[in-house]
């Protein structure tokens, strides 16, 4: 197919290009309560082309791109159609010239064969998940388990050839509670690994947050707050830095960073971040190695990363881009943290970080307010403050977590928060 295509641009006089060819196996599970309801196995193959032409815009030399998308039951006069479709749309993006990204050529195939197909790891991940759901007071009512294994090719006009294997599981489920009310909760997960005592520990922490929310029934009094931020929330919360230092957001001047800015501020009285960009895969999408790379060191911006384009026009390597990351621990125990009085949400109708502003906010659908001598279920209300206001004061757990985005602290503590309440 590869073959095919590449004679198709060379006879459409197509000269700079690149290839994303991947074959994706999936096997999936649906359940009802513990019940499995269906299991089904897919594999799909998807091919990526991106097409660039240059050309001169009042005297300036341009190169705009396209993209199309190929599969392998396409006739050569469909797919020929395709790409000069896509070839003549390139000519109108009016992108100023860029080079593409540098050759790479390399291999990097994890484990060879493996003794477990993927409905096996499939199944695996359902044990795990339900093994704590022996209670009828707070069960799972339905679950998805999806485990896939992607082999992805990137080819390019540059001589670029690189190739490697992606595994996932990942799926969603909910929690349901029918005592003293009806609540539903949803919840969702990836891993890069089987990894079953995570996803034992977040199915029994949502079946007690699911059990506690049911009993949940004032807001919280409107009011400044030490807030407590726990697990994928202290992800959300610190996304903004690997996003703020996209070259892209960067070059559009969305972003002031600049490497060896203070990107925390001149007065730190909090700890200081050390943020390490980990890879998603072990290639960006234009075939650049992306090995880890420092992004902060003791809240000092390290690096600038990105896709290619945007990475030549501030002149900086490309690297592809980062949204993984790995945060170094915190100094203080989570217990310790709860000894003065705060408001720990545990679950948000949806947590949101706008990078740009600095503006963090969610509605809130249960929290553990502390007054200092009783710990209350609340739930209403929202968490509404500002990371650039408070970025100087942050405080992080010695506890940790992970998932496939996030390797870091359990919690933070963000002292003063608004919060809109009763």
């Amino acid at each position: 197919m590869i073959k095919r295509i590449t004679s198709l641009m060379a006879h459409l006089n197509i000269g700079t290009w690149l290839i994303s060819d991947t074959e994706k196996k999936s096997a999936e599970l649906f359940f009802i309560r513990k019940d499995e309801d269906m299991r089904r196995e897919a594999s799909v193959r998807e091919i990526s082309v991106t097409v660039y032409r240059d050309f001169d815009k009042d005297g300036n030399k341009m190169r705009g791109s396209a993209g199309v998308l190929l599969f392998d039951s396409m006739t050569d006069e469909e797919i020929s159609q395709k790409l000069t479709r896509a070839y003549h749309a390139a000519q109108f993006v009016n992108n100023p010239y860029f080079d593409i990204a540098p050759c790479t050529v390399d291999k990097k195939l994890s484990g060879g064969d493996d003794p477990l197909s993927l409905m096996e790891k499939a199944e695996i991940m359902a044990d795990a998940l339900f093994m704590p759901d022996v209670n009828d007071e707070a069960f799972i009512n339905s679950a998805e388990i999806f485990a896939s294994l992607t082999h992805v090719r990137i080819y390019a006009s540059n001589g670029t050839n690189v190739e490697y294997d992606s595994f996932r599981v990942k799926g969603e489920f909910v929690c349901q509670t029918l005592e003293p009310e009806d609540v539903e909760m949803y919840h969702a997960f990836e891993y890069a690994a089987l990894d079953t005592f995570a996803l034992s520990e977040l199915s029994l922490d949502a079946l007690s947050v699911v059990r506690d929310r049911a009993h949940a029934k004032n807001a919280p009094n409107a009011g400044i707050y030490d807030v407590i931020l726990t697990k994928q929330h202290v992800y959300t919360l610190l996304s903004a830095y690997p996003e703020k230092a996209n070259a892209a957001l960067v070059f559009a001047k969305y972003s002031p960073y600049s490497v060896g800015m203070n990107v925390q501020g001149e007065k730190i009285e909090g700890e200081k971040l050390n943020i390490t960009l980990t890879p998603d895969e072990p290639f960006s999408f234009e075939g650049i190695p992306m090995p880890e790379r420092t992004l902060i060191s003791e809240g000092v911006l390290s690096s600038l990363h990105g896709a290619t384009r945007f990475s030549r026009y501030l002149g900086i390597e490309p690297t592809g881009s980062y949204t993984n990351i790995r945060v170094d621990n915190g100094t203080k125990a989570l217990e310790d943290m709860k000894k003065k009085p705060y408001l720990m949400p545990v679950s948000f109708s949806d947590f949101q970080m706008d990078p740009l502003s600095g503006h963090f906010s969610g509605e809130i659908r249960l929290a553990y307010l502390f007054d200092g001598e009783r710990i209350h279920l609340v739930t209403g209300g929202s968490v509404n403050g500002s990371l650039l206001e408070k970025q100087t004061n942050l405080v992080f757990s010695l506890e940790r977590y992970s998932d496939s985005s996030f390797s870091g602290p359990y919690a933070v503590l963000i002292p003063g928060v608004k919060v809109a309440g009763a």
